[in-house]
């Protein structure tokens, strides 16, 4: 018998998969071609193998990066973090063609081990790429880089990311001009090979739900603290409240037209 979608379930245009797919780390591409240096955002990028390691980004055939990456063979992806927000934004909204980037946004550099290519110093990553090949889809190029150096900043990542700050977490691209970055850590229970699979995950599931349900009559009990703090004019220390997990809202920024 066939089951009919949720109700709650919408169809959308099929272009929208390229979104579905985003989410992950945005990469400041840098390249370097007779002379001249360009920097472009790139969100299209996957690891294709570790040996012998290989990754790929893909670009639309009308970017400036693109011709210089097809013809000096080479790349780097630079990781930001929040820090670059803006720069990023900006970085995407420019041609390489009709401006020099690391003019305009004063980003410092550092030279890389095996290319021409320059290293954005603050960033938190670093990958070392030559082309191995450039493959044609649609509208892009898809450019498979061999990783010939990778550096890192260890306050930010060993052996995966750390996120033990919010400046040193990698920038996820969301789409538009929307942006975010590594909440949390997670870490899913490793079943045990005589336990049932959907006993586990059951167990697993119901232990979340009390964790959830903890936290919010944390919450809960917490404000109240809070409110009675402040109707007997006494000083709320926001930095717990922080701690805690409460937002605090923060007011609108001034007009400033």
């Amino acid at each position: 018998m066939l089951e009919l979608p949720p109700p709650e379930v919408e169809r959308r245009p099929v272009t929208l998969a390229a979104r579905l797919l985003q989410g992950g780390p945005v990469a400041l591409v840098t390249t370097a071609d007779r002379g001249n240096a360009n920097v472009l955002p790139v969100a299209w990028m996957m690891p294709l193998s570790t040996r012998p390691p290989l990754v790929a980004i893909a670009i639309e055939q009308s970017r400036h990066s693109a011709e210089m990456i097809s013809h000096s063979e080479q790349f780097a992806l630079n990781f930001p973090g929040r820090t670059l927000l803006h720069h990023v934004q900006y970085l995407a909204s420019l041609s390489g063609k009709d401006i020099d980037k690391f003019e305009a946004t004063q980003l410092e550099t550092f030279v890389a081990a095996h290319l021409s290519a320059p290293l954005l110093r603050d960033c938190l990553a670093w990958v070392e790429c030559e082309v191995q090949k450039v493959l044609p889809f649609g509208d892009h190029f898809l450019y498979v880089g061999l990783v010939v150096a990778v550096h890192v900043d260890p306050q930010a990542f060993d052996e995966q990311w750390l996120l033990e700050s919010d400046d040193a977490r990698p920038l996820h691209f969301l789409g538009g001009n929307r942006y975010s970055t590594l909440d949390g850590l997670l870490e899913a229970r490793l079943p045990r090979a005589s336990e049932a699979p959907e006993r586990v995950l059951s167990e697993r599931v119901q232990e979340e739900l009390e964790l959830t349900r903890e936290a919010r009559e944390r919450r809960e009990e917490l404000i109240d603290e809070v409110l009675r703090d402040v109707d007997a004019g006494k000083v709320v220390d926001l930095g717990r409240l922080t701690a805690s997990g409460l937002v605090i809202p923060t007011p609108n920024p001034p007009d400033a037209s």
